[in-house]
């Protein structure tokens, strides 16, 4: 099955691309190192997303791309024959074969994730990764205004990683036990980094099943959710927004604050919060190379300051 959908989504992709049905267009990339923090950022320059439709397009809220996906963007209609999803390609993706996996039926971009939704993600990943060559991937889902999210009806993203690329949550949970975050044990996070985030390490892929991965999700959410509570008073019009970031390792999500850095004129999703930066503009494309500690400055302005060593106020299981 493995090699069936992998080969599957590498012809489809293909033939979008050939026939102009995915805007992909090659864009520069650099590693950048943070000397401040050790952290490493793939920043790729994309002048041409700029030409992508935003949340706030009225045009392009108009209709909904997931009802009726085109079917040359359609890998498969009924992703493991489950009658739940679809496994598109991103029209406009930020890498070859970029991911989405769709929920059939309608349902909000703001709804929390179900359990059928992780192992649906995991289950994908569990397809799609291929150690012998290299191949890992990362999904990701916005959820909410501030998160990044652009489209309405509820989706999943996932693609490759860059190879020989560590993100910082793969030294966060490297060689630490998988456990379920209580009123006791708080989730990870790198106190090197001015953002919170919080991450728990997943156990053996024999391991994983639906249950562990709901459970362990409702204990980062929960934690999220009640980092919000905490800055009701200093920001009362705030809205509820997140990341949810997911790897056979590991799983984190993303309290965020804000879709978009006013300093610096960019935009974040998700993959910002795995140090996969995406840049339109040529000013701050030479910023980020001149000095990258902006890169940690610019994801505490999206999200909340980190509170590793600290335990939340009101944290309720």
């Amino acid at each position: 099955m493995a090699q069936d959908l992998a080969t599957k989504v590498r012809e489809t992709y293909a033939n979008a691309a050939k026939n102009g049905y995915v805007h992909f267009f090659q864009s520069d990339s650099k590693k950048l190192k943070d000397p401040e923090t050790g952290v490493q950022y793939m920043v790729t320059h994309a002048p041409s997303l700029l030409k992508k439709p935003e949340r706030g397009d009225k045009e392009a809220e108009k209709r909904n791309p997931f009802a009726e996906p085109e079917p040359e963007l359609t890998v498969c209609e009924d992703l493991f024959g489950e009658g739940e999803y679809k496994l598109l390609l991103n029209k406009f993706p930020v890498v070859p074969e970029h991911l989405l996996l769709v929920t059939k039926e309608f349902k909000p971009q703001t709804s929390t994730l179900s359990p059928k939704d992780l192992i649906t993600a995991y289950k994908l990943l569990q397809e799609l990764d291929d150690e012998d060559e290299m191949v890992r991937n990362v999904v990701f889902y916005n959820c909410g205004a501030s998160s990044g999210s652009s489209q309405d009806h509820k989706h999943l993203q996932m693609f490759k990683l860059p190879e020989k690329f560590t993100l910082f949550q793969d030294r966060l949970c490297n060689g630490k036990e998988h456990y379920v975050p209580n009123v006791r044990t708080e989730p990870l996070q790198d106190s090197k980094l001015s953002f919170a985030h919080f991450a728990v390490p997943l156990p053996d892929e024999k391991e994983v099943d639906e249950e562990l991965l709901a459970m362990t999700f409702v204990s980062l959410l929960q934690r999220t959710l009640t980092f919000f509570q905490d800055w009701t008073n200093e920001k009362p019009e705030l809205e509820t927004g997140y990341n949810v970031l997911l790897t056979k390792e590991w799983l984190c999500v993303v309290p965020r604050s804000a879709s978009k850095s006013k300093e610096l004129n960019i935009g974040l999703n998700a993959t910002g919060y795995a140090g996969l930066v995406l840049v339109k503009h040529e000013d701050v494309w030479e910023k980020l190379q001149e000095n990258p500690h902006l890169i940690d400055k610019l994801l505490l302005e999206c999200g909340f300051p980190n509170t590793a060593g600290q335990s939340s106020n009101e944290y309720h299981y």
